[in-house]
C-alpha cells in the first residue's frame, strides 16, 4: 500500500505515524443539520430570485405582444379604410350615382363618438369567378356595442351587388373589438363637418379624417390613431 496521505468518509490515518487506519468521528465525515438548514435556504433565496426575473421576463413578453396586436389592428383598419375611401366614387348625373352617407353619433362626448359610414367604392375585389359580383361594391362601417356599454365592436359590411339580395352578396366582418371611438370628419371647403350626405351636396368631401381608439388590454395601453384620407373623385361629375 502506498505511504501517501489518505483520507476517506469515515476512516482517518492514525495521528501517531502508524500505517493502521481508525475510523473517524461521524461528525467528521457529513454535514451539520445548520449546514444543511443554511444551504436549503440559500437555495431557496437562488430560486425565488430565478422565478422572479423569469416571471418579468414573461410579463414583459406577454404585454409587448398585446401592444403588438393592438397596434397591428389599428394599422389594418387605417390601412384597408385609406385603400376603399380613397377609391369612393359619387357621380351627379342621372339624380346622383353611387351613395356617400356619414352619420355622426352627436349623443357622445367628442373622445367616444361612434359614426357611421356608408359609401360606394372602386376597390372591391373579386374572389370568386363564377358570381355576378360588380368591380364597385358598397362598403359600410359602424360600431356595435358591447352589453357594458363601454366598448363595442368595429363592423365591416360589404354588399358585392347592390341589386342582389343573395346572402353571399353581404358579408359582414368584426373588424376589432374593444372599440372606445370610431369618429369621422368630411372636409368640405375649408372646414370640417360631422356628417355628410353626397345627394344634399351634390358631391364628395374633399377628404375624410379618421380618429380611432381602441382600448388597453392587459397592461397594453389604449390605442389611438388619426388618420386623413384623401378622396381623389371629390371632384367627379
Amino acid at each position: 500500500m502506498s505511504s501517501a496521505p489518505l483520507a476517506q468518509c469515515g476512516w482517518l490515518r492514525d495521528p501517531r505515524g502508524g500505517g493502521r487506519l481508525q475510523s473517524a468521528p461521524l461528525a467528521q465525515c457529513g454535514f451539520t443539520l445548520i449546514e444543511v438548514v443554511v444551504a436549503i435556504g440559500l437555495l431557496a433565496i437562488v430560486m425565488t430570485l430565478v422565478y422572479g426575473a423569469f416571471s418579468r421576463s414573461v410579463d414583459v413578453t406577454r404585454d409587448t405582444a398585446e401592444a403588438s396586436e393592438r397596434m397591428r389592428q389599428v394599422q389594418v383598419i387605417t390601412e384597408r379604410l385609406v385603400d376603399e375611401l380613397s377609391a369612393a366614387y359619387w357621380f351627379a348625373d342621372n339624380g346622383g350615382r353611387g351613395r356617400f352617407e356619414g352619420s355622426s353619433d352627436t349623443a357622445a362626448e367628442a373622445d367616444t363618438r361612434r359614426d357611421r359610414l356608408v359609401w360606394t367604392t372602386f376597390a372591391h375585389r373579386r374572389y370568386v369567378a363564377d358570381r355576378p359580383e360588380s368591380d364597385v361594391s358598397q362598403i359600410e362601417y359602424r360600431v356595435e356595442a358591447d352589453p357594458d356599454g363601454a366598448t363595442g365592436r368595429l363592423v365591416r359590411e360589404e354588399r358585392s351587388n347592390v341589386l342582389s339580395d343573395a346572402s353571399w352578396a353581404v358579408q359582414a366582418d368584426e373588424v376589432a373589438e374593444g372599440v372606445t371611438e370610431f369618429k369621422l370628419r368630411y372636409l368640405a371647403g375649408a372646414d370640417w363637418v360631422d356628417a355628410w350626405d353626397a345627394k344634399q351636396r351634390h358631391g364628395l368631401p374633399r377628404a375624410v379624417e379618421v380618429t380611432v381608439g381602441l382600448a388597453g388590454v392587459g397592461r397594453a395601453p389604449a390605442e389611438r390613431v388619426r388618420t386623413v384620407v384623401a378622396l381623389p373623385l371629390a371632384g367627379a361629375r
